[in-house]
């Protein structure tokens, strides 16, 4: 999974209408071929814009820390399960030994 800070995101283009520049920049956008299309928001709106995206980003932050505890926690069980496995090999093998020293080992008993 790619860093967030590593992923590359698509351009955007504010253009910023106020009374004084309105005329202008629709006369340059209709020049340009573009469709036009305005969307407005209040500066309250374009603040909570910019929250949003931080609360995003702190959830995706989140999100990859459970990620990479799941993945330690994974990486751990196996792990274990593996070594109580080799030691369970080891005792057997070691207990089979045993047995064997102690009379003449037959491998079909």
């Amino acid at each position: 999974m790619p860093d967030v800070d590593q992923v590359n995101m698509r351009k955007v283009e504010w253009i910023i209408l106020t009374e004084d520049n309105m005329d202008e920049k629709i006369a340059e956008l209709k020049a340009g071929g573009a469709a036009l299309a305005i969307f407005g928001l209040t500066a309250q709106g374009y603040e909570n814009l910019g929250l949003n995206f931080s609360d995003i980003r702190a959830l995706v932050q989140q999100q990859q820390q459970i990620i990479v505890a799941y993945d330690n926690y994974y990486k751990a069980s196996v792990q274990a399960l593996d070594a109580a496995e080799t030691q369970r090999l080891q005792e057997e093998v070691a207990d089979t030994v045993t047995k064997s020293e102690g009379s003449k080992w037959n491998p079909f008993d």
